[in-house]
């Protein structure tokens, strides 16, 4: 049976009373929200570089002017072969921030 907290009043405010157990479940919850915050941050920063890496590759890709991947720039002015060799690393990044990556079958389109 879930016991309902009791409520009195101090000052005149209402508070609600807690076990120690209760307020130490609570502290408990209240740091694993915290850390999840802060790794919810991280993977925040990682796609946004990740997406704004992606944008720069594109945009350099289609402005390829089959000169060479040395002299082919993109819209950002980044030459493409820079763009291209930076792009393992930013891929090992982000997986290991996103952790294991699960391989989902194709999705086939309903009628």
């Amino acid at each position: 049976m879930k016991r309902i907290p009791r409520q009195i009043m101090v000052d005149g405010r209402p508070m609600v009373v807690l076990t120690p157990k209760e307020y130490a479940g609570l502290i408990a919850m209240r740091r694993q929200v915290g850390g999840l915050g802060a790794r919810l941050r991280v993977v925040s920063d990682t796609l946004r570089d990740t997406t704004e890496f992606l944008s720069e590759l594109v945009a350099a890709l289609e402005s390829f002017d089959h000169g060479g991947p040395r002299r082919a720039t993109g819209g950002s002015g980044r030459p493409l072969a820079p763009l291209l060799a930076s792009a393992p690393e930013l891929l090992r990044h982000a997986a290991g921030v996103v952790g294991q990556i699960r391989h989902r079958p194709a999705r086939t389109r309903r009628p």
